[in-house]
């Protein structure tokens, strides 16, 4: 009698738990997802540095040859800023916040690993830009 029981009842939770695994191409999307939001929350705290370095550089730009040294730190850390507002925004377009659970065919999930891909080198590039900007801009300012 348990037996018969058990059986019908293993089948049945198999079956749920199966239906809730993603695939190894969602699995792969996830780690990639994680990997690009790992990188913007590393950025996304220096959003602050970025526009206080921006307002002390302007205060130093003016015609001399130092003062154009500033306008150029200040314009690098003001395009790694809009850079990352842009991405930003054009990120949340191309994978709008979904809620969980819903299954993608495999046509859309191609397109999209296709996009993420594409976002992954686009976010490592602002990572760099940004640091590399607030490292000039420090040094123009010969702050450490």
């Amino acid at each position: 009698m348990k037996k018969t029981f058990l059986y019908p009842l293993l089948t049945i939770l198999l079956v749920s738990i199966s239906c809730n695994q993603l695939s190894k191409e969602e699995q792969e999307f996830d780690a990639l997802m994680q990997k690009v939001i790992d990188v913007h929350d590393e950025v996304m705290p220096k959003m602050g540095e970025m526009s206080t370095l921006i307002k002390d550089l302007e205060v130093k730009i003016d015609t001399t040859a130092q003062g154009q040294t500033y306008a150029k730190a200040q314009q690098g850390v003001k395009d790694a800023y809009d850079f990352m507002m842009t991405w930003m925004s054009d990120f949340s377009t191309k994978f709008p916040h979904e809620e969980g659970g819903n299954k993608i065919n495999p046509e859309k999930l191609a397109i999209q690993m296709k996009l993420l891909k594409e976002e992954k080198v686009k976010v490592d590039q602002l990572k760099e830009q940004i640091n590399s900007s607030i490292k000039i801009a420090k040094e123009a300012l010969k702050k450490p």
